[in-house]
């Protein structure tokens, strides 16, 4: 009989040991960033481990010292993320369209966020092995935010919550895009809390946002209808998640963008102006971020 006790609590220290990992295997750790110092970078001259990459129809692959996105069917998109976990950032990259129609949208997409990890329990091991996911399929799973331009002229800033995305503030035509298939766009998303800022070229750009948070944005006629023009945008929906590129085809396929020179800073305090344009920084490919010992869970 003690030779049974003995075994039952030894299986039962085992369960536990294994229900423990189980609900540990998805908790991330968000890097934390000193204001001002360099967190991360990639400008995907080697072969980059902690970046996302698939061949296909839908592919990024890094050739060239550019991490390049290719749709090869309309109404569809897909991005590509690193590796790290952030909260607060200032993220910085360079992007062009080089092949495909104008009505296209590239640019950012951040706080991206697994639910699946907060039930670990209902965690699918053949999807979490999936490398670059379109973004028909994104939503059903993810919780993430996008700043997007166009070849056309326009911008706009989106957020996908479980399972419904929505237009934080719908496309506007900017002359701060530099609008045409080859023409090279800086982008730039500051993220301090809850509060997000967003730049074009060096320059910040305001956004159209409704009264009603619940309303669509609606921007006409260089007027934001029922809503404000601002400069900062306050959500709170995604504390933390990676950071990555994202394209996107609409009525005509073959878009095809090109990234490079991803940076990654800490953000300066809310009130501190923001004021450093983007610039193209000599930087070491692929610097990685140790894991911190303060653990958060996504």
């Amino acid at each position: 009989m003690r030779r049974i006790a003995i075994l039952l609590a030894l299986l039962i220290v085992l369960v536990v040991l294994i229900a423990a990992a189980t609900l540990t295997a998805n908790w991330h750790y968000a890097v934390p960033v000193a204001p001002g110092a360099l967190a991360y970078a990639a400008t995907f001259d080697d072969l980059l481990t902690d970046w996302d990459q698939n061949p296909g129809r839908l592919s990024a692959q890094a050739v060239d010292g550019v991490l390049r996105l290719t749709i090869g069917d309309t109404n569809d998109g897909l991005y590509s993320a690193a590796r790290p976990f952030f909260s607060d950032f200032d993220l910085r990259l360079q992007a062009r369209a080089v092949e495909g129609p104008d009505d296209n949208g590239y640019g950012v997409i951040f706080r991206l966020h697994d639910r699946y990890d907060d039930h670990p329990l209902l965690t699918d091991d053949l999807l979490n092995n999936v490398i670059v996911r379109r973004l028909v399929q994104l939503s059903e799973r993810y919780n993430y935010y996008l700043f997007l331009v166009s070849s056309d002229g326009f911008y706009q800033v989106a957020r996908v919550f479980d399972g419904g995305e929505m237009e934080l503030s719908t496309w506007i035509e900017s002359s701060l895009v530099n609008s045409g298939i080859g023409a090279q766009n800086d982008l730039r998303v500051v993220a301090h809390g809850d509060e997000f800022q967003f730049f074009i070229n060096g320059t910040q750009v305001e956004l159209c946002i409704p009264d009603d948070p619940s309303a669509s944005s609606t921007y006409l006629s260089g007027e934001c209808l029922a809503g404000q023009m601002v400069d900062t945008l306050v959500d709170d929906s995604i504390p933390s998640g990676r950071l990555g590129v994202v394209a996107r085809a609409y009525r005509t396929e073959g878009v095809i963008v090109e990234f490079d020179n991803v940076l990654v800073y800490g953000p300066m305090p809310p009130k501190t102006p923001i004021v450093m344009p983007i610039a193209t920084v000599e930087v070491t490919p692929e610097v990685n971020v140790e894991s911190t010992p303060e653990a958060t869970e996504s």
